[in-house]
C-alpha cells in the first residue's frame, strides 16, 4: 500500500481530471466571492447615499434659514457662500461640498446619477431606480 502511494506522488504531471476539479473548485470559490463583494460595494453605496441625502437636506435648510427661500438648484448651493460671526473673527463658506461633480457642475449620487431636486418643496433625491424613496 505504501509504494503504490509513493508511486503515486512520484508521477510527473498530473491527470486531466485532477486539473479539471481543481479548476471547476476554483471557478466555483470566485463565483462565490464576487457575487459578495458586488452585494457589499451596493451595500456600502446605499449607505453613502444616505449620508449624502442627509448632507444635502440640512445643506438646504440651512439655505433656507438664511435666505428665507429655497435655493434656485442644488448647484446654488455648491457656489453660493455664506457669512457668520465666530468667536472674534468671521467665518465663510460654501452651504456644500459635494464629493462628486458631473461635467455640467450637477452633483452626482454614489450610483454616478444626479439628484432630483424640487425647488418649489426643497425636496430631494435619489433618481436611481429603487432608492428613491431615501
Amino acid at each position: 500500500m505504501r509504494k503504490i502511494f509513493l508511486k503515486r506522488f512520484n508521477e510527473k504531471g498530473s491527470g486531466i481530471v485532477e486539473t479539471l476539479i481543481v479548476l471547476i473548485v476554483i471557478s466555483i470559490l470566485v463565483i462565490v466571492v464576487m457575487d459578495r463583494y458586488e452585494t457589499i460595494i451596493e451595500e456600502a453605496k446605499e449607505v453613502a447615499l444616505k449620508t449624502e441625502l442627509n448632507n444635502l437636506r440640512q445643506a438646504i435648510l440651512f439655505f433656507k434659514i438664511k435666505n428665507s427661500r429655497n435655493s434656485e438648484s442644488l448647484k446654488e448651493l455648491v457656489t453660493a457662500h455664506f457669512v457668520m460671526p465666530y468667536k472674534d473673527d468671521i467665518f465663510s463658506a460654501k452651504y456644500l461640498e459635494p464629493n462628486s461633480l458631473d461635467k455640467d457642475k450637477n452633483i452626482l449620487d454614489p450610483f454616478d446619477m444626479p439628484y432630483a431636486y424640487d425647488r418649489a418643496t426643497g425636496r430631494v433625491w435619489s433618481i436611481k431606480k429603487g432608492f428613491e424613496h431615501l
